[in-house]
């Protein structure tokens, strides 16, 4: 499993590399696009003080897919399609995921989706048959990035020696990125999900509660999936005998004291946060 050290700048530069190339010819198709995972939280939470550790970045770049499912949007998924592959992608399995070599490192784009046309946990094929194999791994909450988003604009160098371009990309906002984080936790149990979670809950603001209070005005902070999601934090953050501080210890610690102090500082930001919530 992977641990803090095991990401590098050069590694979240690779994947700013695949996002701007990926998304850089797909046109208007672009603003139903959403940035979510690893990559989202350097740009939530911005510039930090010095005595603050960065975020370590990421290895993978996920997309959430917020495209209409109707016939007119088959030419988006083609585009989408014909990008990925432009790029040098393959699509691997399971068939959400594509993948291909920078710099020789493995980089990944994944693709999740919201849909009650399989059951959650399970890929959408959305245009199989129609001159589109793109698909979607379906999670719930996924669809919460197309009403809360903030649009940032990265500057990066394309593959294959493309060229410097600038592109806008949409990021999930931090409410929908704590609701697909803690339930891609409780899926999966990664450490790195429980990390995310904590760097942005602690860091988003001056400290958790200002996090807690900025969130009320979620345009989503009254939805049920929300209300659901903050109950399951609460419950994997209880105390530091629960697995999410646990994981979030085991990703960052380097020794059994400091283990130690990471579970409980993961569980005092966790409740922090949630009274800030809903003390509003």
């Amino acid at each position: 499993m992977k641990r803090a050290s095991d990401y590098t700048r050069e590694a979240t530069e690779r994947c700013e590399r695949v996002l701007v190339t990926v998304l850089g010819n797909i046109g208007p198709w672009r603003e139903h696009i959403y940035l979510a995972g690893g990559l989202a939280p350097r740009y939530l939470v911005g510039a930090l003080p010095e005595s603050v550790r960065p975020h370590v970045g990421t290895t993978d770049v996920d997309l959430v897919i917020g495209l209409a499912l109707t016939d007119e949007t088959i030419e988006a998924y083609r585009t989408l399609e014909r990008n990925l592959k432009d790029a040098g992608f393959e699509q691997g399995e399971p068939s959400f995921r594509w993948m291909r070599d920078v710099d020789g490192i493995s980089v990944l784009v994944e693709f999740l989706c919201e849909t009650d046309q399989v059951e959650e946990g399970r890929i959408f094929r959305p245009k199989q048959g129609v001159g589109a194999n793109l698909s979607a791994f379906n999670v719930t909450g996924a669809l919460l990035a197309a009403r809360d988003y903030v649009e940032i604009e990265i500057d990066a160098e394309r593959l294959d020696e493309g060229g410097r371009s600038a592109v806008g990309v949409r990021v999930a906002n931090l409410l929908p990125y704590v609701v697909l984080k803690i339930n891609a936790f409780q899926d999966r149990h990664y450490q790195k999900d429980a990390y995310d979670l904590i760097f942005c809950l602690r860091n988003y603001r001056e400290n958790p509660e200002e996090t807690g209070r900025a969130l009320v005005v979620s345009p989503v902070a009254g939805d049920e999936q929300v209300r659901a999601s903050l109950r399951l934090l609460e419950e994997r953050f209880g105390d530091s005998e629960h697995d999410g501080p646990t994981a979030y210890a085991g990703f960052l610690a380097e020794d059994e004291e400091e283990r130690e102090q990471l579970r409980l500082e993961a569980v005092v930001v966790v409740r922090r946060f949630l009274t800030g919530f809903r003390g509003q």
